[in-house]
């Protein structure tokens, strides 16, 4: 062996003692990876930061002064705080399409009150409660609603009343208002006053989402190991889809996953679910729950991220999504159609004991390879956060190591003996199976068109989590 220097010249001539360091043999174990979320939704013209330019996010207010008090992108900036404050956010506004159309929905009264109350509403999973006196007509009580609407200035939507019916209207121009649950008496004990009933219709249909292809271009090759998409169309998930592939691969490296949720009923889930197939989209379903959808994204996206950032290979089963409201329980989707939307790419949640809603199983959209046979390869997110880690960890320690060798017989070795140590910090980080089975196919070799080039071929076996549990009792009377 011969030792290397990287300052010290065996041409100089001048006695003396020469002393260099290094830091390759400074770190050891495994690298922390830097985690990152990126946000992407709907910015309002009131935003002081114009769309496409990414920005750091610390605090909850920079969502409406950045990006508009009510928009899409300064809501799921407050639900991605509210669930985790672990990992590094960002957030890129992007505009509505001029040609977009904003949902509306109406709230229709009837009256007059009979008794004194509150008429207890909730708008996208805020309570707005407005007072009703005796004899109360129903053009009063719709003027004090939309009022009462008017002066929650986060909401996604403004109100406007005449003769008592309350017409809503999506702040945003697209689909996502279509998203904006309307409903009463949430909360037990609540009830319309005695004289009063309410009727909730749809209006318009809000349509025609913004392209998100120029953000891709905006972030450049910058990471964002988790990003949330505000809309769930199949366009803006094609787009992402297609971006995360290429950021996955050989060339850029800088993996990615994009979250984006979608409510419903269980045939709309299914069918939606049967469309897709990106092994770097996650979409995760719920029926009816208050929260709107862009909120249930950023916050299981912000818990998932912050579990995937200490280990992961760890599932995320029963990990509480701070900030949702679980549907009403005769609006949940069954143990068994749970279980068919699973089979069907898209991911699920649960509701814990006092209505704390949490993760139940998080997956990929992918079902089928490219022979149309089902592929349950890459099913869990943990299984490419894993591989990924693989990726990022070996690229690291040989960039420690081997910053500036020749390719010797001695290398070789050495490349060989620092892989091994890797994939047994792997196994003792709870990362990876079978250490011996790993070096068995361990292959290091030249490559044999290009001399300045070492060739690998790894086979860790990624560890699975536990997700289920099996018995038998057999019983003896």
């Amino acid at each position: 062996m011969t030792i290397a220097f990287d300052n010290i010249s065996s041409s100089n001539r001048i006695p003396g003692s020469q002393a260099e360091f290094s830091n390759v043999r400074a770190i050891t174990g495994l690298p922390a990876a830097q985690w990152k979320i990126l946000l992407v939704g709907q910015r309002l013209a009131t935003g002081t930061v114009a769309q496409l330019l990414p920005q750091r996010i610390t605090q909850v207010d920079q969502g409406a002064a950045f990006f508009g008090r009510g928009s899409i992108l300064a809501s799921m900036i407050a639900a991605t705080l509210g669930a985790s404050t672990a990992t590094e956010i960002w957030a890129v506004g992007v505009d509505d399409n001029a040609g977009g159309v904003a949902a509306t929905r109406t709230i229709t009264l009837t009256g007059p009150a009979t008794a004194a109350g509150s008429l207890v509403t909730m708008i996208a999973g805020v309570r707005v409660a407005v007072a009703v006196a005796s004899a109360d007509t129903a053009t009063a009580i719709g003027t004090a609603l939309a009022a009462a609407i008017n002066a929650v200035a986060d909401l996604p939507c403004t109100a406007a009343s005449v003769a008592g019916v309350v017409t809503l209207t999506a702040r945003n121009k697209g689909t996502c208002g279509n998203d904006i649950d309307v409903r009463v008496n949430y909360y037990a004990g609540e009830q319309l006053p005695a004289g009063i009933t309410v009727a909730i219709a749809a209006g318009t249909a809000g349509a025609t989402n913004p392209d998100l292809t120029p953000v891709w271009a905006a972030i450049g090759d910058e990471q964002y190991q988790t990003i949330v998409l505000g809309m769930n169309d199949a366009a803006s998930l094609t787009s992402a889809d297609t971006e995360l592939v290429s950021r996955w691969g050989p060339v850029r490296q800088i993996t990615g996953r994009a979250f984006a949720a979608m409510s419903g009923a269980f045939s709309t889930l299914a069918a939606f679910g049967a469309t897709r197939n990106g092994i770097h989209t996650t979409v995760i379903g719920s029926k009816l729950m208050p929260t709107p959808t862009w909120k249930i994204a950023s916050a299981v996206a912000a818990v998932a991220a912050a579990s995937l950032a200490i280990n992961p290979a760890r599932p995320f089963t029963k990990l509480a999504v701070p900030g949702l409201l679980a549907a009403e329980r005769n609006q949940r989707l069954e143990k068994g159609e749970r279980d068919q939307l699973l089979h069907a790419g898209i991911s699920t949640l649960s509701v814990l004991a006092g209505d704390v809603v949490a993760i139940e199983r998080l997956i990929s959209c992918y079902q089928t390879n490219a022979y149309g046979f089902a592929d349950p390869s890459y099913l869990d997110i943990m299984t490419t956060a894993t591989l990924d880690y693989y990726r990022y960890s070996w690229r690291v320690r040989m960039a420690e190591k081997f910053p500036r060798e020749n390719i010797t017989d001695d290398v070789l070795r050495s490349l060989r003996a620092e892989t091994i140590a890797l994939a047994r910090d792997w196994y003792d980080a709870g990362l990876m199976e079978d250490v011996e089975g790993f070096i068995a196919g361990l292959v290091i070799e030249r490559d044999r068109t290009d001399v300045t080039q070492v060739n690998w071929l790894m086979t860790p076996n990624v560890v699975n989590p536990l997700l289920k549990e099996a018995a038998r009792i057999e019983f003896i009377l």
